[in-house]
């Protein structure tokens, strides 16, 4: 189990939000965003299926640095002006900015540098059977581990702190060459995620590429 805590969100954006003075405002924070005490390595990117939205994940070194963060007048500051690009049509239908907490198995890097990271989050009861769920989870990543996709660069998985409208995540991250290889991936172990299904029809994914934070 990786040590790292990783604060992933997404947020639907208005249409104007690239040339927007907030935006504009973010970029110039960007530096001191990025050095802020505990935090490793800062991404984000728009998701394929989602183009106006923007996904983003932050590695930490610990939960205390991560709530450090939150208390400070940098944080009040950028959550006001990303809040501010917020798509309010696309929130009152339904697609709500999301976040969460990750403890992952493995550290995340290797994921979030591949040319298309794919994010699944698969959405539980709160009384899920945890360990049920962890051993359908690895009959699927030990057949991928003895049939390795093409194109299948590494994945992380884990649990996310904090429930969503009342249920348990569970996230899995994978990274691969290209988005034509992935799909062809998944298909392949299809029959696989039958097992996982029994516990959650519930499912997001996104694929995206991604950058460090405060590029263009």
């Amino acid at each position: 189990m990786s040590s790292q805590i990783i604060e992933i969100a997404w947020i639907p954006l208005r249409a104007d939000a690239k040339d927007s003075e907030a935006s504009a405002s973010l970029k110039t924070l960007a530096p001191e965003m990025r050095s802020r005490p505990g935090l490793e390595s800062s991404w984000q990117g728009a998701p394929l299926e989602r183009p106006q939205s923007l996904e983003v994940v932050n590695v930490w070194s610990s939960h205390d640095a991560y709530t450090a963060s939150r208390s400070t007048p940098l944080h009040e500051q950028a959550t006001k002006l990303m809040t501010s690009l917020i798509d309010p049509d696309a929130a009152a239908a339904g697609a709500q900015p999301y976040h969460n907490l990750l403890t992952l198995h493995k550290p995340v890097e290797t994921v979030i540098m591949a040319p298309v990271a794919q994010i699944t989050n698969i959405f539980l009861p709160s009384d899920v059977d945890k360990p049920a769920f962890e051993a359908a989870w690895e009959e699927l990543v030990e057949h991928m581990r003895a049939n390795p996709p093409e194109g299948f660069i590494a994945g992380a998985h884990g649990w996310g702190l904090e429930e969503v409208n009342g249920a348990k995540v569970f996230t899995a991250m994978s990274g691969w060459e290209s988005i034509e290889l992935n799909l062809k991936g998944q298909a392949a172990v299809s029959d696989k995620f039958e097992g996982i299904q029994k516990f959650s029809n519930v499912f997001e994914v996104h694929h995206t590429s991604f950058k460090n934070s405060g590029e263009e």
